[in-house]
C-alpha cells in the first residue's frame, strides 16, 4: 500500500459514502487527515488530485457542471479555485458528485455493508484503488496530476504532504 494510512482511511470513507449518496466536490476539501490539515494548500491540492483520479478512473461523476461547460473548464476552475475562499465557493459546494456503478461494485466487493468502508482501513480495498489508479494512467504519487493555480501557493507548502 503506497497511499499514506491516514490519507487511505479518509479516502476510503469518503468514496464508500458516494456509493450510496450524492455530495458536493468539497466532501474531498473537508475530513480529518493527520499529515494534510483541512484549509491548506496542500490539502487543496489532494482534493483535485482525488477528484482528478476518481473521474480519470470512472469512479465518480458529476450531475451537473457549476460555473464550468464542460469537464476541461471543470478541471481549470478547481485548479485555480480554492475551496477555502470566496471565489471558490459556489464551484466547491455546489457542484454535485455521485459514486458510479464500477465504484459501487468496488465498494460492495470489499465490504458487506458500505458503512463498513467508514471504520478501519482495508488494506486489500486501498490496493485494489491503486491498481486502478495505476491502470488508468493516474497512479498514486506525491507528484500533482493538477497543479493547483495559487498566487499563494509559492508560500508556504505548495507539494502536497501524502
Amino acid at each position: 500500500m503506497t497511499i499514506p494510512e491516514d490519507i487511505a482511511g479518509w479516502l476510503q470513507r469518503h468514496l464508500t459514502i458516494l456509493c450510496e449518496d450524492d455530495l458536493s466536490i468539497g466532501h474531498f476539501a473537508s475530513g480529518n487527515i493527520d499529515s494534510v490539515p483541512d484549509g491548506t494548500v496542500s490539502r487543496w491540492q489532494l482534493s483535485v488530485d482525488v477528484i482528478y483520479r476518481a473521474l480519470t478512473c470512472n469512479m465518480i461523476a458529476i450531475y451537473k457542471y457549476i460555473e464550468c461547460s464542460n469537464e476541461t473548464s471543470f478541471f481549470e476552475a478547481i485548479r485555480s479555485r480554492s475551496p477555502y475562499d470566496d471565489a471558490g465557493a459556489v464551484l466547491w459546494n455546489g457542484t454535485l458528485i455521485y459514486g458510479t456503478e464500477k465504484l459501487e461494485a468496488l465498494g460492495r466487493s470489499f465490504f458487506s455493508t458500505l458503512s463498513q468502508g467508514w471504520d478501519d482501513v482495508n488494506p486489500t480495498f486501498i490496493e485494489a484503488l491503486e491498481q486502478i489508479f495505476a491502470e488508468n494512467g493516474v497512479p498514486w504519487s506525491d507528484t500533482p496530476l493538477l497543479p493547483i493555480m495559487s498566487a499563494g501557493a509559492g508560500a508556504g507548502s505548495s507539494k502536497p504532504a501524502r
